[in-house]
């Protein structure tokens, strides 16, 4: 099963990212506190990871200690979920399917250019915005 983690002090909104991406995958969250990356590896090889770097958010997939790979978030926006969720996440981006699909769930959407949606906690829905 796939970790998902954050910086060690990531702001309130960040943390709720996180915690609802965790949800959408069904990945274990954890709060790494003092926890250095390479302590995560002992329960699990793969991980992805959350920062927050300037005005971006950038999701990195780590497997085994080696960077698979890395997508930059421009935004994200939160709006009530109308009707049934739906788990996992749905992108229109192919590169990003690509590096997720091997170790999360995933579906490839046309529907919508540069953008990762996905239902969170307590009947969110999730718009990221991935840059360019």
């Amino acid at each position: 099963m796939t970790i998902l983690t954050t910086s060690r002090r990531p702001s309130p909104e960040l943390r709720t990212l996180a915690r609802d991406l965790a949800f959408a995958l069904g990945c274990d969250h954890i709060n790494r506190g003092k926890a250095g990356l390479r302590d995560l590896e002992d329960r699990d090889p793969v991980f992805i990871f959350l920062e927050k770097q300037q005005e971006k958010t950038i999701l990195r997939l780590e497997v085994e200690g080696e960077v698979k790979g890395e997508v930059i978030i421009s935004t994200w926006s939160v709006e009530p979920r109308e009707g049934v969720m739906q788990r996992g996440i749905f992108v229109s981006d192919q590169s990003v399917y690509d590096l997720l699909a091997r170790y999360v769930p995933v579906t490839l959407k046309a529907d919508a250019e540069n953008t990762i949606i996905f239902d969170g906690r307590q009947r969110r829905l999730y718009r990221c915005q991935i840059a360019s």
